[in-house]
């Protein structure tokens, strides 16, 4: 069945070069329905110039189109026996398919050959497809109008004066302004301008300021910068530092099982001295045997400087690794 119709549609096709497009009969209503998108322009055109049409063509089933009756590149139409002068000069098309209908989309682009030495009207030709139902058993073929649109096309030169006011085309239309790059354009700059800002206060907040702000070593450095050098004062700030190291690795932490905190975090690892100097201070400090005395103010210094590089390993940033001195005793 497939293969006589297919026979069908050749000889269809074969005979209709011999006849007009007038002597079959138009399809009913409602079988047929189309979209066409038509060039932007409608005046301006002159000899060599392309226009573009986008149309698409929704066939209900059981009706078929007739690929041959495709409109074909190169034809120039002729309108009361002489050249139309605009002729087709590409067509891409696509056939879809789906249960209930079939779409043809095709991209006409024509081209005008025709000039003169004044404006005048023209109009981008008709073109006709048709389709047939294979149910039927006459295989009774109708045809389809793709209407033709009215532009202007313009010569080449112009002779004499031209009073723009009276030659107000009604095709001109209102000229307007692309908007959309500029607005695509100002867009995409926003996004890399907020990109850019974001991007600055992160690397101006030491890399990783924001992210870890309420970490528990930056509260507990913060803590000390309205302490006093008093014996109370530097009692209170090892203690919140014994504090903020168990918080870390969840149990208490000493000198022989620092490698819990450098699993937690291995940029602790960096000042692993000072870590051991703190032990030591934290064993003067509340354990002092010998009645050494130190400088409280040297102390409290210590562990101001040592909290900011507890605050920076906790932020996972690079710390400056000279050692810190004591100065316990004297």
């Amino acid at each position: 069945m497939k293969y006589l119709i297919s026979l069908w549609m050749l000889l269809l096709s074969v005979s209709s070069f011999a006849l007009d497009v007038q002597e079959w009969p138009d399809i009913q209503e409602g079988i047929i329905s189309i979209k066409i998108k038509e060039p932007l322009h409608r005046v301006g055109y002159t000899v060599g110039d392309k226009s573009e049409r986008h149309v698409e063509v929704t066939i209900k089933k059981p009706y078929v189109l007739i690929k041959e009756s495709l409109p074909i590149p190169g034809y120039e139409r002729k309108y009361k026996g002489q050249d139309l002068g605009i002729v087709l000069d590409a067509m891409k098309h696509v056939l879809k398919e789906n249960k209930t209908s079939s779409t043809l989309v095709m991209d006409l682009t024509y081209q005008i050959f025709t000039n003169n030495v004044v404006a005048k009207p023209g109009f981008l030709p008709a073109e006709y497809i048709r389709v047939l139902n294979p149910n039927d058993p006459q295989k009774k073929v109708f045809k389809y109008r793709i209407p033709e649109y009215q532009i202007a096309i313009s010569p080449l030169s112009i002779f004499g004066a031209i009073k723009i006011e009276q030659d107000m085309s009604p095709l001109r239309g209102v000229i307007l302004m692309d908007e959309k790059s500029p607005i695509k354009t100002l867009k995409i700059s926003g996004i890399i301008a907020l990109l850019s800002l974001l991007g600055l206060i992160y690397i101006y907040s030491q890399y990783a300021w924001l992210p870890n702000a309420r970490g528990i070593f930056a509260r507990t450095h913060r803590s000390f910068n309205k302490m006093k050098a008093t014996p109370a004062s530097i009692e209170k700030a090892i203690t919140d530092m014994h504090r903020a190291f168990d918080l870390v690795i969840e149990k208490t932490l000493f000198t022989d099982n620092l490698h819990d905190l450098y699993a937690k975090n291995p940029s602790f690892k960096n000042i692993d001295t000072e870590l051991r100097e703190f032990f030591k201070l934290s064993t003067l400090v509340f354990f002092n045997t010998s009645n050494k005395k130190y400088d409280h103010d040297e102390i409290l210094k210590w562990l101001k400087d040592f909290s900011r590089h507890c605050r920076d390993c906790e932020r996972k940033l690079i710390v400056d690794k000279k050692s810190l001195v004591a100065g316990l005793a004297k």
